[in-house]
């Protein structure tokens, strides 16, 4: 299993895409992006590039800030 989000960062006013191998999280890779659609777009090549190997999504989560 692994881990593929889009995260924010407001204080440097940019975005991370991470991919997180749960078996290595030592190995975990993060770009990041100085605008949210570049991110998506990012996420997006990553998550078509997974199901193409045979990776099935097991959930999706969105997480709202409240602020």
């Amino acid at each position: 299993m692994l881990t593929c989000e889009v995260d924010m960062r407001r204080n440097q006013r940019s975005y991370e895409v991470c991919v997180v191998p749960h078996w290595n999280v030592s190995s975990s890779i993060i770009e990041t992006y100085d605008t949210p659609i570049g991110a998506l777009r990012r996420h997006a090549q990553v998550a078509r590039s997974l199901r193409e190997a045979g990776w099935a999504l097991a959930a999706h989560v969105a997480v709202r800030d409240a602020a």
